[in-house]
């Protein structure tokens, strides 16, 4: 635990739990339809209020991540305290409250983190930054690691080698084995995602050009899009893992 998970206020349950089990037990009534209800409220309220806190503890990490980064006049009480940082809250907390996704409720609280003036980013990437973290999917996010050094990343897994004398293609063969698909898997969400990526400036991917093998391997993630991955506290990319499913 982080100095700064301390500043946020433990998740206890359990009190209230056994006092509603208390409840039940003593209810024994004919009509189970209003004691259902109830108990299924009380299950999603306690379930809801964990999850909250745990997206707190996250942004508490975050926040000590980035501090780490900054100069040392900026301090907790200076972001906490700040405009920048109740709005961005207030935002990620919405949008973390609508997903299932651990990772994305982890790059949510880095966006909280690195969504204010004390960032080192400009207000224009943070404004965008924000709304990406949103709506991009596990899949925009890893292939904006692949991008970053396909031959790397396929070097890493022991992929290349089967790439390597390639004279002329396209870059869905690579991708197919870093999926485990045999198929070309450049159709449908890879594509659009791709170009997502493009129109939103922070990768260059040619979607049909046949190209050499330097060509097929060259990085395709631009310096916008690697500090997008610095904006999510994603800088590892050679690690990073392909989603499980498109």
């Amino acid at each position: 635990m982080t100095n700064h998970d301390a500043l946020v206020p433990p998740h206890e349950p359990a009190e209230d739990t056994l006092a509603f089990a208390g409840k039940a037990a003593l209810s024994m009534v004919p009509v189970l339809g209003p004691l259902v209800a109830e108990t299924l409220a009380h299950a999603l309220e306690s379930r809801q209020a964990q999850r909250q806190h745990e997206f707190n503890v996250a942004i508490a990490r975050a926040l000590t991540s980035a501090i780490e980064q900054l100069d040392e006049t900026t301090t907790i009480e200076d972001i906490v305290g700040s405009d920048d940082f109740i709005a961005a809250v207030t935002r990620a907390q919405r949008a973390a409250a609508e997903t299932a996704s651990q990772q994305k409720r982890q790059r949510l609280a880095a966006a909280v983190a690195n969504g204010g003036s004390w960032a080192p980013f400009a207000a224009t990437e943070r404004e965008q930054f924000t709304r990406l973290v949103d709506e991009f999917e596990a899949l925009h996010i890893w292939l904006l690691h692949y991008f970053t050094d396909p031959a790397g990343w396929l070097q890493a897994r022991d992929l290349y080698q089967q790439h390597a004398n390639i004279m002329m293609g396209g870059i869905d063969g690579p991708l197919g084995s870093a999926f485990n698909v045999p198929q070309k898997v450049w159709d449908g969400p890879v594509k659009q995602a791709a170009a997502d990526l493009d129109r939103n400036g922070l990768a260059s991917i040619p979607l049909t050009t046949t190209m050499s093998a330097q060509g097929i391997f060259a990085p395709r993630t631009l310096n916008k899009g690697q500090r997008f991955l610095a904006f999510i506290n994603e800088t590892e990319s050679i690690a990073a893992d392909p989603p499980a499913q498109l």
